[in-house]
């Protein structure tokens, strides 16, 4: 294993769960993805994608975006 613990390997499967289940879910990778999944990851033990949703709604209500790739997308 190295030197990473079992705590960073876990937060780091479950950011890269929570960005996998967002991209799905708005079938585009949008910017704030990889903050939110960093939160999600760091706040929740367990991968929930009804909480991951939540705070991904809540999360692009409160940092609003003039990316023209998140704005203008087909």
């Amino acid at each position: 294993m190295g030197c990473w613990s079992k705590v960073e390997i876990d937060m780091q499967d479950t950011r890269t769960w929570a960005i996998e289940q967002l991209i799905r879910k708005e079938n585009f990778l949008d910017p704030r993805m990889y903050a939110c999944a960093d939160c999600y990851a760091s706040t929740h033990v367990s991968k929930v994608l009804d909480d991951l949703y939540t705070l991904w709604m809540e999360w692009k209500a409160n940092n609003p975006t003039d990316n023209p790739q998140v704005i203008n997308r087909l």
